[in-house]
């Protein structure tokens, strides 16, 4: 079977006012941004998103939204549907179901955690309800627990269950589970800017990317330069993009980006708490990375 999507997809930002209200039409300039910049693939509702802190009714409404925008583009639209409660992921599941999602990305349960026993419950509970392709989500910097190779393994047979995110930035990881999952009906996106080269070029689909917020066309670029084995031009985007990926995260993802998207005059930098706008050092450090990389012409 095909993968869900191969190059780069963005995990969209949620555009704020200063009350801390969402920006509407902010999202949309954003979502159109990134549609015209070629991504393929719109994640909505992950944590770039700040669903932490947006209610399910927010987070129903900027599917609705992406959705309707991506129709007729061939864009897939991947929508977030995790929890660290198995009942409400299962409630997300099902409307991005309904109003027609290609995929869901579902993340590991937070805070109250599991067992890998339980992983392996939590998500094929949602997979046999579900129709729809999933994809894990193994951030274990946020969630406190890791997504055991072997656990990765067993849930990669399910039929529903098609791909993982891994954001442990982690290579030997990557290469542990592209390995024993190599002849199965499963891949691989890398959750972190800083390891698009390495983790493409050992099988890897693609991205799902914060980077790509910022520079759409260019990370596709790069992304697509992986795929179609342009080594040379692959390594010099890397090189050129490092310093821009690393200051992204001088702060709690999504402060960095979201005060990049205000220097380009997207939508403003407002985060919801207990998030805060980051420093003017930190702006400085990112702010010159960018100068740097758009000088480089691409």
């Amino acid at each position: 079977m095909s993968a869900i999507f191969e190059g780069s997809a963005v995990a969209l930002v949620l555009p704020m006012f200063d009350d801390e209200s969402i920006d509407y039409e902010g999202f949309k300039r954003q979502v159109q941004r990134m549609i015209d910049g070629g991504v393929q693939a719109l994640l909505v509702n992950g944590t770039t998103g700040e669903t932490p802190t947006i209610t399910i009714e927010e987070e129903f409404e900027l599917t609705k939204i992406v959705m309707e925008m991506a129709k007729g583009t061939g864009i897939k639209v991947i929508a977030g549907a995790g929890s660290n409660d198995t009942q409400t992921a299962l409630k997300k599941a099902k409307f991005a179901k309904e109003v027609g999602a290609d995929a869901i990305l579902v993340v590991s349960p937070y805070y109250n955690k599991t067992s890998q026993r339980g992983l392996i419950n939590h998500y094929t509970y949602i997979a046999d309800r579900v129709d729809i392709p999933m994809i894990l989500y193994n951030v274990p910097g946020r969630t406190g627990m890791n997504i055991a190779v072997d656990t990765v393994v067993e849930l990669a047979k399910h039929k529903n269950i098609k791909a993982m995110k891994d954001a442990t930035d982690n290579i030997a990881y990557a290469m542990d589970v592209l390995s024993k999952t190599k002849n199965m009906d499963f891949d691989m996106y890398s959750g972190c800017d800083d390891n698009i080269l390495p983790f493409m070029a050992a099988g890897g689909k693609g991205v799902i990317s914060v980077l790509s917020n910022v520079y759409p066309r260019e990370t596709e670029k790069f992304a697509q330069a992986i795929l179609k084995g342009d080594l040379k031009l692959a390594q010099q985007m890397a090189y050129d993009l490092n310093d821009v990926s690393k200051y992204l995260f001088a702060d709690v993802n999504p402060i960095m980006p979201k005060a990049a998207l205000a220097k380009l005059g997207v939508c403003g930098e407002m985060v919801r708490k207990p998030l805060i706008p980051t420093t003017d050092a930190n702006k400085k450090l990112l702010f010159d990375a960018m100068k740097a990389f758009e000088e480089k012409g691409y």
